[in-house]
């Protein structure tokens, strides 16, 4: 009980647009609404942005100190951190170790990057041991190991079409190799073959995630 009137009493003290929100026991940062895919399954169309309450279209980037500032002091309570909106924060990878280092001078006990594994593409090059630097955990979306079906369902930029499932699958074994606690997932849809997901995820030595499917129907 107590627990959760912490939870709530910080759930009010967010700010709209959030830039940080509460989910279950952990606390997401929401660090860009950029992203570079228009997933078929994504939420925030049908959810208009929005997430339990929490509105996450962001006018533009916040800074690390405006980040911080619509935080807690004190993380303790939270089981982890969770760089995660409904964009890439892989396009924030320069602002993550300020980020981190605050996040766990606060007393962060876990630190997660959720993300669709485009990473590599934005930046231009291989960023798993950057994030090594940043984060205990990382959940990466594939959905797919079927190059057609991938871009039905990821619908990635232009610019990184030709590229996308490649590169998130070479994402995925870099990070293994760098971050141990490395989770590939996938969204629990009828057309979606989560068998393959999850063989590619144990052939390079990653878990596997099945996730729930969340629709416009469901309480938000």
């Amino acid at each position: 009980m107590l627990y959760n009137s912490q939870m709530e009493t910080l759930r009010k003290k967010l700010e709209s647009p959030s830039l940080a929100y509460v989910f279950k026991k952990a606390l997401y940062l929401n660090t860009t609404s950029r992203c570079p895919s228009a997933c078929r399954f994504c939420i925030k169309f049908s959810w208009s942005y929005k997430f339990h309450g929490y509105e996450l279209k962001l006018p533009k980037d916040p800074t690390v100190p405006e980040l911080l500032n619509a935080i807690p002091n004190d993380l303790r309570p939270f089981d982890e951190v969770v760089y995660c909106g409904y964009g890439e924060s892989t396009y924030r990878l320069a602002d993550l170790p300020a980020l981190s280092e605050a996040l766990r001078k606060r007393g962060a006990r876990r630190i997660r990057l959720n993300t669709i594994g485009l990473g590599n593409l934005i930046q231009g090059r291989d960023i798993a041991q950057d994030l090594s630097k940043v984060v205990d955990a990382v959940c990466i979306s594939l959905n797919t190991t079927d190059p057609v079906a991938y871009l039905d369902l990821v619908r990635p930029l232009p610019e990184y079409k030709n590229q996308a499932l490649t590169s998130v699958q070479e994402f995925s074994r870099s990070c293994v190799k760098w971050i141990p606690d490395t989770t590939i997932t996938t969204v629990d849809m009828p057309d979606i073959d989560a068998k393959s997901v999850e063989t590619f995820a144990k052939s390079i030595g990653a878990k596997f995630r099945l996730r729930p499917f969340l629709d416009e129907y469901e309480d938000q």
